[in-house]
């Protein structure tokens, strides 16, 4: 008779560490310096790609809001089917991020191309510094630190994960 073994653990971390803060702020900042130097209304289209990019990113985070604040945890199970889809989405934003600029590169000059591709590029780094900004906003209005969780289980040589979200926790 052979016996298994159960482990459960929890990893849990802040939305955007400082690392990641520091990193996306010298890339954004390094990113404007040469898109301002090109055709800064171009480069200005980074504000909007950087917000639909926050929204892609943490949508979950955005339409569970309401039940976060009451019960103090957005808890979701993973689902291969729901997985898949957000996988797969995930994937052609990601794409559609590289592939643009190259597209584009036929049918712009190249200082605008430039300031196009930099805003594109930006875009995701800069949509780290809005999580952020977005954590901190939700840790003012609700006077508790916001933590991104994820449960994870061991069972003989796999481990899967049982559930993930958000949760909202006093110093």
């Amino acid at each position: 008779m052979t016996t298994t073994s159960h482990a459960s653990y929890t990893e849990e971390r802040s939305l955007v560490t400082r690392k990641e803060l520091v990193f996306s702020s010298i890339f954004v900042a390094v990113g404007g310096l040469i898109g301002s130097l090109t055709v800064p209304e171009l480069y200005l289209m980074l504000i909007p790609l950087s917000l639909l990019l926050l929204l892609f990113r943490e949508w979950k985070l955005f339409r569970g809001m309401s039940e976060l604040r009451r019960t103090g945890v957005l808890r979701f199970e993973p689902r291969f089917r729901t997985n898949r889809k957000e996988a797969n989405r995930s994937l052609t934003v990601v794409l559609l991020l590289i592939a643009t600029p190259m597209v584009l590169s036929f049918f712009l000059p190249p200082l605008p191309w430039l300031a196009l591709t930099m805003a594109i590029v930006m875009s995701w780094p800069a949509s780290n510094l809005l999580e952020g900004l977005t954590q901190l906003v939700i840790e003012k209005r609700t006077g508790r630190k916001l933590r991104k969780f994820y449960n994870w289980a061991s069972f003989r040589d796999e481990v899967v994960m049982k559930d993930y979200g958000w949760s909202l926790k006093f110093d």
